[in-house]
């Protein structure tokens, strides 16, 4: 799979059409899974077809829900998108009495060609069962610690949690995400009321803001032998008729923005998009 291309139009977000069992506090799609009578995989699959014939050169971001809850359906999906996109993928690594750290490290390492990152959920709380941390030295495919800090970044307890987790994975691609339930327009791309940025400033190595974008920014830091970005995005991607990432629902139907905020598309406004 050629990798270096120039990345065009909007992110393509898919919820797979199969749920976790996971309750994180700050999931913005649990509320999509509670009825799963509507899901259907292969009009995600047309909904991917079209969305690759619109832009052959996007991100596609597999989400959920839990990408990893069915190993069969993730494979059936990475080898049914098209050459030409990166592909992320946002998981928790789930074990169980079918799949061990094993079975999912060689299902992700067979498709280490098609996958270009692996987000994987640990937070500062344990939302959900974490299977053993030996799984990252059985990995193969580039993948990052993902760490939503929902908690007050005034507290020590928080800041203590924040050492521990950075500590645990030092060595590791962290990406250090605020609560993005809480965003806004008006303090996104704020740092001098930023209570988080102030908190990961004093732990890190600040290293300068990364470009910024109409509906996230984002800054790298150093801890150790550790990359650490702090990341920021809305909980919604379209601001003034510009659509920053699309979704596609479980159930196949393609909106132009998250959760309450998205609207039906038709074929026309995607291409005004």
């Amino acid at each position: 799979m050629t990798k270096d291309f120039i990345k065009e139009g909007p992110t393509v977000t898919m919820f797979v059409p199969y749920d976790c069992n996971n309750c994180c506090p700050f999931c913005v799609n649990k509320e999509e899974y509670r009825d799963t009578s509507g899901f259907d995989l292969e009009r995600c699959y047309r909904a991917l077809d079209l969305m690759d014939a619109i832009y052959p050169h996007n991100d596609i971001v597999l989400t959920g829900g839990e990408p990893l809850a069915d190993l069969d359906a993730l494979e059936r999906i990475l080898n049914h998108i098209k050459p030409g996109h990166h592909v992320y993928i946002n998981t928790t690594l789930p074990t169980n009495e079918d799949q061990d750290i094993h079975k999912v490290a060689e299902v992700l390492n067979r498709n280490k060609d098609k996958i270009s990152c692996v987000n994987v959920s640990r937070h500062l709380k344990h939302y959900v069962k974490e299977c053993s941390d030996e799984i990252f030295d059985l990995l193969e495919v580039r993948h990052r610690i993902n760490c939503v800090v929902f908690q007050d970044a005034k507290d020590p307890e928080t800041r203590e949690r924040l050492l521990r987790v950075l500590e645990r994975f030092e060595g590791h691609e962290i990406q250090l995400r605020a609560n993005y339930s809480k965003l806004t327009l008006d303090n996104v791309f704020d740092t001098e009321e930023d209570d988080l940025f102030h908190l990961i400033s004093d732990i890190c190595e600040y290293k300068g803001a990364l470009e910024k974008e109409l509906f996230r920014t984002g800054f790298l830091f150093r801890y150790k032998n550790s990359r650490i970005t702090y990341h920021k995005t809305l909980p919604y991607s379209k601001i003034g008729g510009r659509v920053g990432d699309i979704i596609i629902r479980q159930t196949g139907e393609i909106y132009d923005d998250w959760n309450d905020y998205g609207e039906e598309l038709r074929l026309n406004e995607l291409t005004l998009a």
